[in-house]
């Protein structure tokens, strides 16, 4: 038998579990463009390049033609899986939603893995308002100089530019009386897009802030990667939610449960997407 369990959950144990604390939605798949298309196991994202200014109709009559310029960006879509396995004499000795808990479990991993293909697309961008040195985030002339960085790269504000940032960014912009006073934004936070339930975004400065994300590069470290981009400029592909399928597994006797997705995602407009790297260690 596996013995997967410790004993003292064999002998002990509470009716129901209380859940250590994870980050267990994905925040950042609703910011991304969807509308990649698959085959022959690629994802393809059209892209039209910026035209040249309108021509002028000389005295020969001949209107002046132009081209489109057509590009695309593919991505190779992967398996991510997360098993679990609990042998008979566990499963009937130990916390009845032991079961529950693993199909629970294993969605959530996969959510997370989600982000993470976004996290390593955004970080894929190679335009910042600096380098490896961080910038302040408690200080407006910050995040002026941060999204106008954006606005002069051509990227429209046009309600669909996001920004994710650390929580101690967050916290550091709570310093920004334009920030956290009600005379320039909205007092309640605005749903997200897609009714992911525990997330919302805050508008400022032409930016969605959404809630503060765990899993960005350099989380808790003095180089700390931030974005602000445009929904446009990032483009994921999922073939749906999440599988999970729990099952009994009888050469084994045992009980196992497994789910899966199958996803990638891409940076597709190198100038839609600007970091900031903060110092993550700042005190208050």
């Amino acid at each position: 038998m596996l013995n997967v369990i410790d004993a003292v959950f064999r002998t002990k144990y509470n009716d129901e579990f209380k859940e250590d604390f994870e980050r267990n939605k994905s925040l950042l798949m609703q910011t991304v463009r969807n509308d990649g298309l698959m085959s022959a196991g690629t994802v393809k994202w059209d892209v039209v390049d910026p035209v040249d200014q309108a021509g002028i109709r000389t005295r020969d009559g001949q209107i002046p033609e132009s081209q489109l310029g057509l590009s695309q960006v593919s991505g190779t879509p992967e398996e991510h899986f997360k098993k679990y396995r609990i042998d008979n004499f566990d499963a009937f000795r130990a916390n009845p939603n032991a079961r529950a808990m693993m199909s629970k479990k294993a969605r959530v991993a996969i959510n997370r893995s989600i982000d993470q293909s976004i996290v390593n697309a955004l970080d894929a961008g190679t335009l910042a308002i600096n380098g490896g040195s961080a910038i302040s985030p408690a200080l407006l002339s910050t995040f002026l100089l941060w999204t106008n960085t954006l606005w002069e790269n051509d990227v429209p504000n046009d309600g669909n530019v996001w920004g994710v940032i650390t929580p101690r960014t967050a916290s550091q912009m709570m310093k920004i009386d334009e920030f956290k006073n009600s005379r320039f934004i909205p007092v309640n936070d605005q749903p997200m897009p897609g009714g992911v339930l525990n997330a919302g975004y805050r508008e400022w400065l032409g930016v969605k802030w959404i809630q503060p994300h765990t899993g960005l590069t350099g989380f808790l470290t003095t180089t700390a990667k931030n974005y602000i981009y445009h929904q446009d400029a990032v483009g994921h592909q999922i073939t749906g939610e999440p599988e999970v399928h729990p099952y009994y597994y009888e050469p084994q006797d045992r009980y196992e449960c497994w789910a899966k997705t199958w996803h990638c995602a891409k940076l597709v407009l190198n100038r839609g997407v600007i970091r900031a790297v903060t110092d993550d260690t700042l005190a208050f």
